[in-house]
């Protein structure tokens, strides 16, 4: 347990997310003052309660199951936005108005599910798609949330796909949600392949923030050794904050990565406190994180994000963050590479060079 209480202090402020009340599906038509954002998730959490958004899916594990769920997007609501803690995480009823809200929650056979993402792809020019998977201490409301506002901030026209695996929702749980993602991995690696498989999608922006990237690694390396055609498809692997063991991400998954020439960006930060908690919990830094272990490879961006706007904990600059959301705006939307975009410094390293975020005065 003395392990344990850096680690649990560092994230105790997060067990309020699971505080979050009510919410029963509401219709859109009916108020002009916010527009709706659709989120397809596949879940292997367990379903608890259709009437109560909030509760719609639990901690168990389960069978995978699909739909599309409604996000409520405030028609003031600022582009790259950080969202108070309070005001993103506390709210004991959230005002569609005012904040993103979940509104409804359909499920899907999974045939229509892929139908349903093809058909929406192929309305928008270009045909592409941002697929997110979560990390530890994450709701199904809450990841839901994360996609809709990542989309938004992007100016995404396609469709937004997530993955949600059952998390524990609470800060003492991490350990469980370590196993409970281990046991998701064949589920996410189907739900990976199928979506190259059988959907339309163009170009696949593929998201994974903390724990997450462990499943997204895995899934990746699995999907490319059986389909290397695949990797033409792939438009940006986002490493947002990865909760790995720093040499083994280094030294086993990378490697086998890079020679797809895939275009990858790794964000990192030094000022990440959930980060630090967890390499003192196991002993070893993480790849997320920046200074003295910060991960430089060849064929991957590391982008140092150390100074960038992040959140209470300094974990979720990737969505909370306006500086770094402004650069994977600039890198997959506009296209620009690391030495075109806005406040990028190259940083020299034994091993290359990385890219500081250094934010304008």
């Amino acid at each position: 347990m003395t392990l344990l209480r850096p680690f649990i202090a560092a994230l105790s402020g997060l067990f309020l997310i699971g505080c979050v009340q009510n919410v029963r599906p509401i219709g859109l038509d009916d108020n002009q003052a916010f527009s709706p954002r659709h989120v397809y998730f596949a879940t292997n959490r367990n379903e608890t309660d259709k009437t109560n958004l909030n509760k719609r899916f639990g901690q168990d594990r389960a069978d995978v199951s699909f739909g599309v769920n409604t996000v409520a997007i405030p028609a003031d609501y600022p582009k790259a936005h950080s969202a108070s803690f309070i005001h993103w995480n506390l709210p004991l009823k959230r005002n569609p108005e005012k904040h993103l809200a979940l509104v409804n929650s359909a499920p899907l056979s999974e045939a229509a599910f892929y139908e349903r993402i093809s058909t929406e792809t192929r309305r928008f020019n270009p045909h592409d798609a941002l697929v997110f998977i979560h990390g530890y201490n994450v709701t199904f409301e809450r990841a839901t949330r994360i996609s809709a506002k990542m989309a938004y901030d992007l100016n995404l026209s396609g469709p937004v796909v997530m993955f949600s695996w059952p998390s524990e929702e609470s800060a003492t749980k991490y350990t469980v949600d370590e196993v409970n993602l281990q046991w998701s991995q064949p589920d996410i690696d189907r739900f990976l392949a199928q979506l190259f498989a059988q959907t339309d999608i163009e170009r696949v922006y593929l998201l994974a923030h903390s724990l997450g990237n462990r499943a997204l690694t895995r899934s990746l390396i699995h999907l490319l050794s059986q389909h290397p055609q695949y990797a033409a498809r792939i438009g940006a692997v986002i490493f947002a904050a990865p909760d790995m063991d720093s040499e083994i991400f280094a030294r086993d998954f990378l490697p086998k990565l890079t020679p797809y020439k895939l275009p990858m960006t790794l964000y990192v930060s030094s000022r990440d406190l959930a980060l630090s908690a967890s390499s003192r919990l196991h002993g070893y830094p993480r790849a997320g994180e920046a200074g003295d272990n910060i991960i430089v490879t060849p064929g991957v961006d590391t982008v140092d994000a150390s100074d960038a706007e992040a959140e209470l904990l300094g974990h979720e600059y990737f969505s909370q963050g306006a500086h770094t959301i402004a650069d994977i705006y600039q890198w997959i939307i506009e296209g620009k590479s690391a030495d075109q975009r806005d406040n990028l410094l190259a940083i020299e390293h034994a091993n290359g060079h990385y890219w500081q975020i250094v934010p304008s005065e």
